[in-house]
């Protein structure tokens, strides 16, 4: 029966649910201790030196559990299997439970009590290997999108070099930019073939890793901005996911009608919170 093969919770902090006994927690920033899955046991360094993605943590985030999943996948069988991810308050539903979001477009709003059968039993609930959060389209583009919430000096540098790295083409920077179909989360939070998890984050990681090694992102010492590294890994991986599904940036069909998402490969991202209202950081309705 087709469904994840292995469950990631990625966190920074204790997960706000109760886990399954097979879900594996990827600790990150201070929440790592002897005896977890922590990202500062990377055997991935950054650029040439010996630092690795848990020493750039502040600008990497959740994108820094991403890479270390990818490494340990490595290690095991993948072929024909697919992982699970998600984090330590947020899930990914193939129902729409829960109340929908006022300020965040298709995020589902989970109350604080969320016990551990309940969670065992969403996901026990997964009957297929591709499980996305649901798209949305982004009304003047990605790189204007990212320009309205970020520093988008911070995007175009990591563009230039993934052009140099051959990761994107010259040629298609321009749709890069004028993408208005986005995934949430990219390949780093749902259900994803084990393979084209691993394909698409190694992609990035060299990306990442260059920037590191010769920039800080724009705003270093904002607690929100610096993560520009981690914005931009979840964009970048949404185009190279829907690039690699063959559906239309555009998120319209070539005859202008809107494009139609396969409702088994599209769920919906929830989340836990006090207040009812989706918040990053400590901000309401934060964009991604």
């Amino acid at each position: 029966m087709p469904g994840p093969d292995y469950f990631f919770c990625v966190a920074h902090e204790p997960p706000w649910f109760e886990l399954p006994d097979h879900v594996e927690v990827i600790a990150t920033g201070t929440y790592q201790v002897e005896g977890r899955l922590n990202i500062r046991d990377s055997r991935h360094t950054v650029g040439s030196g010996c630092l690795n993605i848990s020493n750039f943590y502040p600008y990497l985030t959740g994108t820094a559990g991403s890479l270390y999943i990818s490494e340990l996948l490595q290690k095991r069988p993948t072929e024909g299997r697919s992982v699970c991810i998600f984090q330590y308050r947020k899930l990914i539903s193939l129902e729409p439970i829960g109340a929908a979001a006022a300020n965040y477009p298709y995020m589902r709003i989970l109350g604080l009590h969320l016990g551990k059968d309940q969670v065992a039993e969403i996901l026990a609930s997964y009957a297929t290997d591709l499980l996305i959060s649901h798209p949305f389209l982004m009304p003047e583009g990605m790189l204007a999108q990212y320009a309205n919430y970020h520093h988008v000096a911070d995007f175009l540098v990591l563009t230039r070099i993934a052009v140099d790295l051959k990761v994107l083409q010259e040629t298609e920077v321009p749709t890069f930019f004028e993408t208005r179909l986005f995934v949430p989360g990219g390949v780093e939070f749902g259900i994803i073939p084990c393979d084209l998890f691993i394909d698409i984050m190694e992609r990035l990681r060299p990306i990442l890793g260059e920037f590191l090694s010769r920039h800080v992102p724009f705003a270093p010492h904002n607690a929100y901005q610096r993560r520009a590294l981690s914005f931009f890994a979840e964009r970048l991986g949404s185009y190279l996911l829907i690039k690699h599904l063959g559906w239309p940036t555009t998120g319209a069909n070539p005859d202008g009608s809107l494009l139609l998402l396969p409702a088994q490969n599209v769920g919906y991202m929830c989340t836990l919170s006090e207040s009812g209202e989706y918040r990053t950081f400590g901000h309401a309705g934060e964009a991604p």
